[in-house]
């Protein structure tokens, strides 16, 4: 019991006796509970967790993009940028690890007997909504949530929706003409926020906002689109120099920073037809009007939470779950069936030339694990507990680390997990991870260390980089230091078999999947073809 429900427990208890004191006693008694309530609710903040969903680091533009993403920024204006925030390169991997605050193997092979982040905040007398994307095992109201609306599946129709979706327990199929998926989770969130505030004024919330923006299929509203429609005919190449350029200015890389080697596996802008750029720059301005989308959604969000008096004790923490999805395999599926990227009905993914771009200034995509698929642009936005406005953080934290530290804000320790409390970066304070940071998905796996990091994608071998002079990957040191790969490596296979209960590491192969191909920039990976705008379908999104 919390101190506000043993407050109304004890008053309602002490009635009798009451009406023997005078009522000026009373009421001063009355007071003195109802405040006592009131504090532990200010001691306990709210939590909102902001899960964008295959959203590149360089998209917003407080982390160096041209995408139109105000909220987004206003929050790293008035919050922290924290710079080497590290996911696990593929959706179910982070969620597993961010609710359950262990490595995804053990988190997801034992994930029904592990106590999740909603189910241990219960215990402090939060209420919890997950409104958005799922995805893992069960059905989140079984897992401590008080509230769900939207989808169990991996991923669903933005204007149609899925069968998976759900409005708590009930399926939910009233998907109006004017549905759009960021829109609607934005209303739910909002909707749960009023809801809680008056029903239960003193009790604290945990918000779960689990976007599914700007994952396939790149749909969204024609007018969004049209905005950006044309601003992406320089090509990928001229886009991440630009967040790059960007980037240096605004700190978040140095100075004398040099971009990784253009990949192997990606045709040079140049030698595209006009028809592959046609169709390649709509394909990217959908991905951006999902983005400014979804940030639009994220400012009426904020703006409820401030207009219910939570804008000074509610920690906010926007994340990704992975970096770009570098895929596009049914592009020509699509095309015989006359449907294009942003129209209803279609599934087109971003491919690997806009995955490039933005996963700026990183190399690899979503389900590798070097860093352009695991590291996102967070900002942690938390009024008077994130040191100086607008600071950039640096220190390394993981999904695994957002159990822990949620815990910790609120005076709890969580000693069973392995994660490590992150809060005090956030009040810029003194700590040191005690732990190197793992990685792995199929073929591809990494392990981080504040000196180094080994990776490897497509099972092609490991590469080895110094994180304090190399910071972007570009230089394979495995060869000349061979005594830390292998000091590295054993590390690594001791982490793999402790979680995930294997007795040796045996990779799954990108070859053999219907979702993904073998991705490397060095030689490993498949070679990115893009598809042409066909004649009969070049006057549906017209540049102007």
């Amino acid at each position: 019991m919390n101190v506000a429900d043993l407050s109304h427990f004890a008053f309602g208890n002490m009635l009798p006796a009451l009406r023997s004191f005078s009522r000026k006693t009373a009421i001063l008694l009355a007071v003195f509970f109802s405040v006592a309530g009131i504090a532990n609710a200010e001691s306990r903040p709210n939590i909102v967790v902001i899960l964008a969903d295959d959203m590149g680091y360089s998209d917003p533009g407080c982390f160096g993009g041209e995408i139109a993403t105000p909220n987004i920024d206003q929050l790293a204006k008035e919050g922290v940028r924290m710079t080497h925030f590290y996911n696990g390169g593929m959706c179910v991997v982070s969620r597993a690890s961010m609710l359950t605050g262990r490595w995804w193997p053990n988190a997801l092979r034992n994930f029904q007997d592990t106590p999740l982040l909603p189910e241990r905040l219960h215990e402090s007398g939060y209420r919890s909504a997950l409104i958005g994307k799922w995805h893992l095992d069960g059905h989140p109201m079984d897992r401590g949530f008080h509230h769900f609306f939207g989808f169990l599946s991996g991923f669903a129709d933005h204007f149609a929706g899925a069968s998976s979706y759900r409005l708590d327990r009930e399926p939910f199929a009233d998907f109006a003409d004017n549905y759009y998926s960021s829109d609607a989770l934005s209303d739910r969130a909002i909707q749960f926020i009023d809801d809680t505030t008056k029903q239960a004024p003193t009790d604290p919330f945990f918000l779960y906002l689990s976007y599914q923006a700007p994952h396939n299929p790149l749909q969204a509203p024609r007018d969004d689109i049209m905005q950006y429609r044309g601003k992406y005919a320089a090509g990928w190449q001229a886009i991440r120099e630009a967040r790059f350029h960007r980037q240096k200015e605004m700190g978040l890389v140095a100075a004398d920073a040099v971009l990784p080697s253009y990949p192997q596996n990606l045709p040079k802008w140049d030698s595209l037809s006009d028809e592959q750029r046609d169709l390649e720059d709509l394909r990217m301005s959908v991905f951006a009007a999902m983005v400014q989308r979804m940030d639009h959604g994220i400012g009426r969000v904020m703006q409820s939470i401030r207009d219910n008096g939570h804008g000074e004790n509610t920690l906010v923490l926007f994340l990704s779950d992975n970096g770009t999805d570098s895929f596009s395999v049914v592009d020509q599926a699509m095309l015989k069936m006359d449907r294009l990227p942003g129209d209803p009905g279609s599934n087109w993914q971003p491919g690997t030339g806009w995955a490039y771009a933005s996963v700026t200034p990183w190399r690899m995509y979503k389900i590798g694990q070097h860093a352009g698929g695991v590291t996102t642009g967070a900002v942690a936005w938390w009024p008077g507990n994130t040191g100086d406005p607008g600071r950039i953080e640096s220190r390394a934290v993981h999904m695994v680390d957002v159990l822990p530290t949620c815990l910790d804000a609120i005076g709890k320790l969580a000693n069973d997990v392995a994660g490590e409390s992150f809060l005090p970066v956030l009040r810029e304070e003194a700590w040191q991870r005690q732990r190197p940071l793992y990685f792995q998905y199929m073929d591809n796996r990494a392990i981080r260390t504040d000196r180094w990091t080994l990776a490897e994608v497509d099972a092609a071998g490991w590469q080895l980089f110094d994180n304090q002079n190399d910071p972007l990957e570009t230089t394979d040191l495995a060869a000349a230091k061979p005594e830390v790969v292998n000091e590295l490596s054993a590390n690594w296979s001791k982490w793999w078999c402790d979680e995930s209960g294997d007795a040796v590491y045996t990779p799954q192969s990108t070859r053999n999947s219907p979702h993904y191909r073998p991705q490397g920039d060095r030689g490993s990976g498949v070679r990115y073809t893009p598809s042409a705008m066909p004649k009969r379908l070049s006057g549906r999104y017209p540049k102007p």
